[in-house]
């Protein structure tokens, strides 16, 4: 909670506590006689200066679990020591100022009023400190968790990338050796790509057809190495334009088709759907699994979906569904997010 909104609440407090009980006594006149003008203003002064006193010891440290006899106990002595206070000067007033000798003299009813009043404004300030503090604490953990987030995100990210890099170097390597004529355009896109993960992928979101273009040039790119073409079907539908999404979230869902998915098959040997309704997407891919039914699990869902996973609870929390489905026949995986 900033400075100024601190310096409100303590304002408006004062004229609702303070100012509007005290406005017909303010300008005293033949109703309201002067000796009860000074006392008022005595008061409030001492019960500004009693808010104060306490405000300014009591802290939310102060209030800690394994302390709370201690802290009511400082809190009491300052209500008993600001009564005292407050009897002499009330008195002194009613004497050298008001003139009037039997105000002065102390009866139970004076100390009561005394005692209540430094626990009346003890009380609010404790509070009021209180809920300040909290406030303060709510908007810190809430900044802490946010800048938290953001760095894991990063993270995520940074694990994303050099994956996908080391891979796109192994398909370049593998036709430069071969001395292909297609190594040219693999450099190409790799550019392309490079330029996105570069200046793209580190935005907290994208346009969602720059991600359909990354995607369309990484299924193009590991298209080159396949010998059967026409291996990945890609299916897009609905409106994409104008709509956001995290960067490279699609990636690794595909990453993981080519990496384990099985090759000598009748293509289509990975199948991709991307559906736009409104502002819901649903994306779904399948391959044909590598491994035998029954066979030791292979590393389906590595640390690639591990973290698209993670990024997801992150950015979609309650707003997606991630569902992966084991490898019987065909690994398939099918994303919904509710609202990009």
């Amino acid at each position: 909670m900033n400075k100024k909104t601190i310096f409100l609440i303590h304002i408006l407090f004062w004229i609702l506590y303070v100012l509007v009980p005290e406005l017909p006594y303010i300008f005293p006149d033949r109703k309201y006689p002067v000796w009860l003008f000074h006392y008022n203003i005595t008061t409030e002064i001492l019960n500004i200066v009693n808010f104060y006193l306490v405000y300014s010891i009591i802290t939310v440290n102060l209030f800690h679990r394994q302390r709370i006899t201690s802290s009511l106990f400082i809190v009491l002595a300052i209500i008993l020591v600001y009564t005292g206070v407050r009897l002499l000067i009330t008195r002194a007033v009613s004497m050298y100022i008001s003139g009037l000798e039997e105000l002065a003299s102390l009866r139970f009813v004076t100390i009561m009023v005394e005692f209540v009043n430094s626990m009346l404004f003890s009380t609010f300030a404790v509070l009021m400190k209180f809920m300040i503090d909290w406030f303060s604490t709510q908007k810190i953990k809430t900044e802490l968790m946010a800048q938290k987030q953001n760095s894991e995100l990063a993270l995520l990210r940074t694990q994303i990338n050099p994956h996908f890099l080391f891979n796109t170097l192994n398909n370049l390597y593998s036709l430069v050796y071969k001395k292909s004529e297609e190594a040219p355009s693999v450099v190409m896109k790799l550019a392309e790509i490079m330029r996105y993960m570069l200046y793209d992928a580190n935005a907290e979101k994208v346009m969602l057809e720059k991600e359909i273009s990354y995607l369309q040039s990484f299924i193009e790119l590991q298209q080159l190495r396949l010998k059967t073409h026409n291996f990945i079907s890609l299916d897009i539908r609905g409106d994409v334009n104008g709509k956001l999404i995290p960067p490279m979230l699609l990636i690794p869902f595909v990453e993981n088709a080519f990496k384990h998915g099985k090759k000598d098959v009748t293509p289509p040997g990975i199948m991709i759907s991307l559906s736009v309704e409104g502002n819901s997407l649903e994306f779904t891919i399948s391959n044909y699994c590598s491994t035998n039914p029954g066979s030791p699990k292979d590393s389906y869902q590595g640390i690639g979906l591990q973290n698209v996973a993670r990024r997801l609870q992150l950015m979609y929390p309650d707003k997606h569904q991630l569902t992966i489905t084991p490898c019987g026949d065909k690994f398939q995986v099918t994303l919904h997010i509710s609202t990009l």
